[in-house]
């Protein structure tokens, strides 16, 4: 029996996203047993998969804003230095 943990933050989150789109983001989060997120975003991420209240389209939709928001900031952060 092997355990797996996963440590999650910005770089791989988006690297997912970006490559395998919304589904393959839950998949990889949802194949380990432990998941170490690094930061609120990804955080927020994992929160929001694993929010009961939420229905699949909600949870997928407020991942898209919270990646896409990521994903600017890091943008202006790259112009701006």
């Amino acid at each position: 029996m092997s355990f797996h943990k996963k440590r999650l933050d910005n770089e791989n989150i988006i690297r997912i996203y970006d490559n395998e789109g919304l589904l393959g983001l839950e998949k990889y989060i949802g194949d380990t047993n432990t998941i170490i997120t690094s930061n609120e975003f990804s955080y927020n991420i994992v929160n929001t998969l694993i929010d009961e209240k939420l229905n699949l389209p909600q949870k997928w939709n407020k991942i898209l804003k919270i990646i896409k928001k990521e994903k600017y900031t890091n943008e202006r952060k790259r112009i701006t230095v």
